[in-house]
């Protein structure tokens, strides 16, 4: 009678380190811009008691159609922000992809000899989800991932013991999902991979076992059917999955396809540049992992996981936002894989090192301490959460344009307009936001080649008469070049900076300008960055960096010097090794520029620097050489590839 109690309770200890585990791991700040707009609609809809068909936010899009197939998440995220702001729907995101774990959990350990994967499946899901936690952001991408825990759980169990009641509700979670978010097709694209998987099971079978195969493959046809028509079940009918296509359309790569490059996360994870493409290391180490465990499970491999594993490494080599969704359901499909070669490697383990496999079954147990122990440093470095995560929003420069009076419209960086939008609507109106469903690829082109060729502005905003421009420095720092032109011209000028965020307004008799050349306004800056991030020591030093980059990017080199004062780190010495190169101290410059080489040589920004003294020593050689150096550290090295490209078109114009 005691047994069975005994038994359960290291898989209990199991589950609650799961849940504990990826719990910990998804916590985190609000880092995306899009929740705003979401909330923004979700207010908008709870105040007129009616669904938004057409943008009521935006200038640019006011009055076009709008096919929201977020509806319902935003009104769900509106009520918990009601009650408990910012921080419910970090908790309440950390729940949902905790619970989608222990979902995924139940999944793979079915049957009494599958558990013997369910170590290796908790370990590796925690171990996933760390190291792509800048993808576990609050957005209806976290909905998507418990309903396809719960999809793929039910499906399980219908192949292993083909009870119908396992296929009943995902009809009913189907048109859910579709009223949630566009990635509700997953769910008939799960059921369609089962049904091919059981139609090729039927083509194999012959005997007794003809009809009861036949009757699973009806069933899940007819389940299929079931949720394809619950995708209709929206305010939008067709309209929706139609979107949805068009939304895949925009994910595949091409020169001719202006959302996929330049979309940092429709980018495909090897043609980011190196410095974000490091942030996907782990992307060829999991391949591997879901690789080898269908090797490892191949005398009894199950048609629907490689279809699943197939579409979804598709998906992540067209788009690094599509990652995540891969190691959600690859990690339970390799674990299902190895568990059927468990029990032999193990075997053959302890065999071959007998002596040697108590150590190893110890630095097994440590492993999960260790992991969970990471997750929680992580999450103890976190700002808080009531907050939106630094940098990420406006913030600051809303605060000003909430003191002010009057109306009007804001040019701002896409990823600002959510925030804009949920602050100040409906006083201010961003000409654009993050919701590119409501902009042609012509009009998103012509929006970024403003950041590209700032030069242009004038002419372009001349028939739009902006209020108000709002521009981040970094994340991304694309708007630099504007906001130097923004600056040093006679048509705006800047009411309000931080070092992260630049506001202007447009040109008046007032004394609101800042003078970013002065020493009172760098000095009043930095005692509002030591009152705001003095506690966070890495955050204080960021900011005070992006401080020194905007100055020096806007001629004020001197006070650039200044904002670094104390900063000792290679960031910061390359910074002042700019400035010092702006001031015309060339010798400065270079002991700088090679001080930071030799500390690090494979950093390639000194060289570029070394590259740049070159030149204006007309040694143009010498210049190659270092830009050679630097592309071959860094082969996206933008300042190396622009002097390069400089020098060719040199070398052509005098030949």
């Amino acid at each position: 009678m005691t047994a069975a109690p005994q038994n359960r309770g290291p898989g209990r200890a199991r589950a609650l380190w799961l849940f504990v585990a990826t719990f910990v791991v998804a916590w985190a700040p609000s880092a995306d811009g899009d929740i705003w707009w979401h909330l923004a609609a979700g207010r908008e809809m709870a105040r007129t008691h009616a669904l938004l068909w057409t943008d009521p936010f935006s200038s640019g899009a006011a009055g076009r159609p709008w096919i929201d197939v977020h509806w319902l998440f935003q009104l769900a995220v509106y009520a918990i922000f009601a009650v408990a702001g910012l921080s419910g729907l970090v908790v309440v995101k950390c729940t949902m992809v905790a619970a989608g774990a222990m979902v995924l959990r139940a999944a793979v350990v079915q049957s009494p000899a599958a558990r013997r994967a369910e170590a290796l499946f908790a370990v590796t899901m925690v171990a996933a989800l760390f190291v792509c936690r800048p993808l576990l952001l609050v957005r209806p991408i976290i909905p998507t991932l418990l309903l396809l825990a719960i999809y793929f759980r039910r499906l399980e169990s219908f192949r292993r013991d083909s009870h119908l009641r396992s296929l009943l509700g995902l009809p009913l979670l189907q048109i859910i999902w579709s009223n949630l978010q566009g990635l509700a097709v997953l769910g008939p694209a799960l059921v369609a991979a089962y049904a091919v998987g059981a139609l090729l099971c039927h083509v194999r079978t012959h005997g007794d076992g003809e009809a009861a195969s036949a009757r699973r493959l009806r069933w899940l046809l007819a389940c299929l059917a079931g949720c394809l028509l619950a995708c209709l079940i929206t305010p939008f009918g067709l309209r929706a999955p139609r979107l949805a296509w068009q939304l895949l359309l925009r994910l595949i790569p091409g020169a001719a396809n202006v959302y996929s490059a330049n979309i940092a996360e429709n980018v495909p994870p090897w043609s980011l540049a190196s410095t974000a493409r490091e942030q996907f290391w782990h992307l060829r180490w999991f391949l591997a992992f879901v690789v080898a465990s269908f090797v490892a499970g191949r005398r009894r491999l199950v048609a629907s996981h490689c279809l699943i594993v197939v579409a979804l490494v598709a998906l992540a080599v067209v788009a690094n936002r599509n990652i995540l969704l891969l190691y959600w359901m690859g990690t339970p499909i390799a674990a299902i894989n190895y568990e059927r070669a468990w029990r032999a490697q193990i075997v053959s383990v302890r065999r071959h090192w007998p002596r040697r496999w108590p150590w190893l079954v110890g630095a097994a147990a440590l492993l999960p301490v260790g992991l969970l122990a990471l997750a929680i440093a992580a999450a103890l470095q976190e700002p808080t959460i009531a907050e939106a995560a630094p940098w990420r929003a406006p913030v600051q420069s809303t605060d000003v344009l909430e003191r002010r009076p009057g109306s009007g419209t804001i040019f701002a960086a896409d990823n600002y307009g959510g925030y804009l939008i949920w602050r100040l609507y409906p006083r201010f109106r961003p000409y654009m936001d993050t919701r590119l469903v409501l902009r042609s690829a012509d009009e998103f082109a012509e929006y970024l080649a403003l950041a590209d060729h700032p030069e242009t502005f004038d002419a372009w905003e001349q028939r739009f008469h902006f209020d108000y421009v709002l521009l981040p420095t970094a994340y991304p720092d694309r708007y630099l070049g504007l906001i130097a032109r923004l600056y040093q011209g006679t048509t705006w000028e800047l009411i309000f900076t931080d070092g992260t965020e630049t506001l202007f307004a447009r040109a008046a008799a007032t004394n609101e300008a800042w003078d970013l050349e002065r020493r009172a306004t760098t000095e009043r800056i930095l005692r509002d960055l030591t009152g705001r991030f003095g506690g966070h020591p890495r955050l204080h030093q960021a900011a005070r960096l992006q401080l020194a980059v905007l100055e020096l990017a806007l001629g004020a080199a001197e006070e650039a010097e200044r904002a670094l004062a104390g900063l000792q780190t290679a960031d910061a010495d390359l910074i002042r090794a700019r400035c010092r190169l702006a001031m015309g101290d060339t010798g400065g410059a270079q002991t700088l520029a090679e001080q930071v080489m030799r500390s690090d040589p494979e950093d390639g920004r000194p060289l570029d620097i070394l590259a740049l003294l070159a030149l204006r020593r007309g040694d143009v050689h010498e210049a190659a050489a270092f830009l050679s150096r630097a592309l071959a550290i860094d082969p996206d090295d933008g300042d190396a590839l622009r002097m390069l490209s400089e020098l060719e078109r040199s070398a052509t114009a005098v030949h």
